[in-house]
């Protein structure tokens, strides 16, 4: 288990943790002797555990090895160094499962690897002509667990350049869950995408192109994922979309892909953060 050093810490801050420890324990008089011992800090002649002197005076410590007992505050049991020890582990391990708190119940227990993440459906030319700015791509996990989409890369050239996006927080999605990729967060300028969006960094238009393009995904230099679209016929404001009932093995044959039929937003046609289940296989 990681240890925290206590090298270096002040008298007032021992005492603060003996004192956190005697808590564990069930000591009544831990509060009142914290806030005397908070009073006196950085005092020079207080009525502290030590008299307002630093470094204390108590023959019982010792700051050289650390292997002394330290001297209690008032109404505390002593404790000796090694137990001292065990409590600074005991606030490692309470950050730790703090931490572990922020997972929602049925998260995945390993962290995303290849194949866990599908790219499922694409809005190539949601206006006609340059300036698009409400394209965007669905992905999809395939997992029965919540998945972490922390330190997800995602890229797609354009020409010379690379449209990137980045998720660079802790962002969850549910069992089998959706988020889209947008060339902009913003519902005037996306047509009022629903759910989870994640946006492409910069303030990038027209980032799928027309002509064909290859999207990846990838976490910590890993590829989870990798789509090559080649030139379809669109039409404008509908997207292309892998149906659900299709075997996942079909996916990088383009003629299974299909032209979206439903609605999201009144004049454009797609299931974005949705079940493409308005398609289907032949």
């Amino acid at each position: 288990m990681r240890r925290r050093r206590l090298s270096g810490w002040g008298p007032f801050s021992l005492c603060a943790l003996v004192c956190a420890a005697a808590c564990a324990i069930g000591s009544a008089a831990c509060a009142g002797n914290t806030a005397g011992a908070s009073a006196d800090a950085g005092t020079s002649g207080g009525d502290g555990p030590y008299g307002g002197s630093f470094p204390p005076t108590d023959p019982s410590y010792d700051d050289g090895d650390g292997d002394a007992a330290i001297a209690p505050l008032p109404g505390t049991p002593a404790l000796e160094a090694g137990e001292i020890d065990a409590a600074a582990d005991d606030v490692v391990t309470d950050e730790l499962a703090e931490a572990a708190d922020e997972a929602p119940d049925g998260a995945c227990p390993a962290p995303l690897g290849p194949g866990d993440l599908r790219i499922d459906e694409l809005m190539i030319e949601s206006v006609a002509g340059t300036g698009d700015d409400g394209e965007w791509l669905e992905i999809e996990s395939v997992l029965d667990c919540a998945v972490n989409l922390g330190g997800l890369h995602g890229e797609c050239p354009r020409g010379a350049k690379v449209a990137t996006f980045d998720v660079t927080g802790d962002l969850w999605i549910p069992p089998r869950g959706t988020f889209v990729v947008a060339d902009s967060t913003d519902p005037a300028i996306n047509h009022d995408l629903p759910g989870t969006l994640v946006a492409w960094s910069g303030h990038q238009g027209d980032v799928l192109r027309n002509m064909g393009s290859t999207i990846t995904v990838s976490l910590n230099g890993m590829l989870l994922d990798t789509v090559t679209y080649p030139a379809l016929t669109l039409a404008v404001g509908a997207s292309v979309a892998f149906p659900s009932n299709c075997d996942p093995s079909q996916r990088s044959d383009f003629s299974q892909w299909k032209r979206s039929t439903s609605s999201w937003f009144p004049g454009f046609l797609g299931t974005p953060n949705a079940p493409n289940t308005d398609v289907a296989c032949p």
